[in-house]
């Protein structure tokens, strides 16, 4: 029920903001406004923000699983079923050259630029008509049309190269096996109450499991993770290690809140659930770097005081620290 209220007031907010701007639209395509210079912007912005709207919309049905700690098997309804699958497919099975064209924050950024865009050129136009007392005359129909759409592409050109740049500029080629051996010890080492988020996510694959179970157990009993003695018939430490960097990759929500834990006790701070997937499971960059690498200089990168990302990680930070300040635990949940 509540998934369904979710939705219905999620469209009729879509319906309502979008009529209101298809209302603006036609005002400014009247006559007594069709010809003013300032109509295509506004007509534009507007149209911007209808997009804008449906794309939030989309989004918001796609992690509203996640947000609400619902199942994947669970049932909601056929609208935010469809806006969820759409969103889904679009920026999962696209090129990465068109996903910008799906996130919000492309035609936000968009319309940002394009009202500084406005601003400039009305105080330059207010400007030379002060000094005049009249309009400028080289604002002629044609030449007003022309510069009115190029500065229009412009500034979407500017927005789309921005979201792109932050989604795909920098990742990791592969998991970092080092780092996952290293939760791995430290799990095994501060919290053998939480391997089970590990090895549940393994029940489909006994043989994973069972090297797993073999390792916890020898550790278990030596104390000393150096005098391991892997046992070829249940897996050799390469065998281990490929299980480890497979698992510690899944952005399942065991996965995710196994390395929250991890990660809170080892450094006191929570961390975000996109912000784990950018860090450890994001993949498919234009510019793929090596683990090690891109794990040294990931804080230089994605840094929130001057890197190029930090508006795909700043909204999870906000939220994981207001729901942390709540439950004033030190358990670490899921967003």
């Amino acid at each position: 029920m509540f998934i369904i209220s979710y939705a219905s007031i999620g469209i009729f907010l879509f319906i309502l903001g979008s009529s209101g701007n298809g209302l603006c639209i036609f005002v400014f395509l009247r006559e007594k406004f069709r010809n003013r210079i300032i109509a295509p912007y506004f007509i534009v912005l507007l149209f911007a923000d209808s997009i804008y709207l449906l794309f939030r919309l989309s989004k918001l049905f796609y992690y509203s699983r996640t947000l609400l700690n619902q199942n994947e098997n669970s049932e909601g309804s056929w609208s935010s079923t469809l806006f969820a699958r759409a969103y889904r497919h679009a920026t999962q099975t696209w090129p990465q050259i068109l996903v910008p064209l799906v996130h919000p924050e492309t035609y936000m950024r968009f319309s940002i630029i394009l009202m500084c865009i406005i601003s400039v050129q009305r105080t330059v136009m207010i400007s030379r008509s002060s000094k005049r007392l009249v309009l400028p005359a080289t604002y002629n129909h044609r030449h007003k049309h022309k510069w009115i759409f190029l500065f229009i592409i412009l500034a979407f050109v500017f927005a789309y190269a921005f979201e792109f740049a932050s989604l795909t500029l920098f990742c990791s080629k592969s998991n970092n096996r080092d780092i996952s051996y290293e939760w791995f010890m430290y799990m095994n080492t501060y919290m053998t109450n939480s391997t089970y988020l590990l090895t549940n996510t393994m029940i489909d694959q006994p043989d994973s499991l069972k090297c797993v179970n073999y390792v916890l157990k020898s550790l278990q009993e030596q104390q000393n993770q150096s005098s391991i003695i892997y046992n070829n018939s249940i897996c050799t430490k390469e065998q281990f290690m490929n299980i480890l960097s497979h698992y510690f990759d899944q952005h399942q929500k065991s996965i995710v809140h196994l390395i929250q834990k991890i990660l809170y006790n080892q450094t006191g701070e929570p961390i975000a659930r996109n912000e784990i997937r950018r860090k450890f499971h994001f993949h498919e960059c234009l510019f793929r770097q090596e683990p090690n690498f891109f794990h040294s200089h990931y804080n230089f990168m994605y840094s929130r005081r001057f890197g190029f990302n930090r508006h795909t990680l700043i909204l999870g930070k906000i939220i994981y620290s207001d729901h942390m300040r709540r439950k004033k635990t030190m358990t670490i949940y899921l967003i």
